[in-house]
């Protein structure tokens, strides 16, 4: 298993369970506080999801750099590989980025601007690390 793709599998483990953590408090607390999504304090869930899974995923990239860091990092087809990869995610993330903008400016409510981007950000992170796992098992397409 190459460098990326330990880092790939390890940023695709954290983001899920993230994802998975923040949705499942979101939901818990409307159902057992009887309110709907939009009133539900969603802010922290989602801060600690995203401070702490980046800090985790920081650490984990570190661990990995630091044990492997007398052998060959990558070459030509990681570059490949990663540039397939970034261009499958990044269409997705572009797309919540363009529907939270036009959110905005038709004034949607905070919560679901917000969450528009971070499960569109969420989906493409998941594109490009499927996209890259794929590659490294199946080989790129031709």
């Amino acid at each position: 298993m190459t460098f990326t793709e330990k880092y790939t599998s390890a940023g695709l483990v954290i983001g899920l369970i993230g994802f998975v953590s923040y949705w499942a408090v979101v939901v818990f607390r409307a159902l057992t506080d009887d309110l709907p999504l939009t009133e539900v304090a969603w802010q922290g869930p989602m801060l600690v999801v995203l401070i702490g899974g980046g800090a985790l995923y920081a650490l984990t990239f570190l661990a990995l750099w630091l044990r492997a860091r007398r052998e060959p990092y990558t070459d030509v087809r990681d570059h490949e590989i990663e540039r397939y990869a970034q261009t499958a995610g990044g269409g997705i993330t572009g797309l919540a980025v363009l529907a939270a903008l036009i959110m905005l400016a038709l004034g949607a409510p905070t919560f679901w601007t917000a969450n528009v981007l971070f499960v569109g950000s969420f989906l493409g992170s998941l594109a490009g690390a499927g996209v890259t796992m794929a590659a490294y098992r199946e080989g790129m397409p031709a």
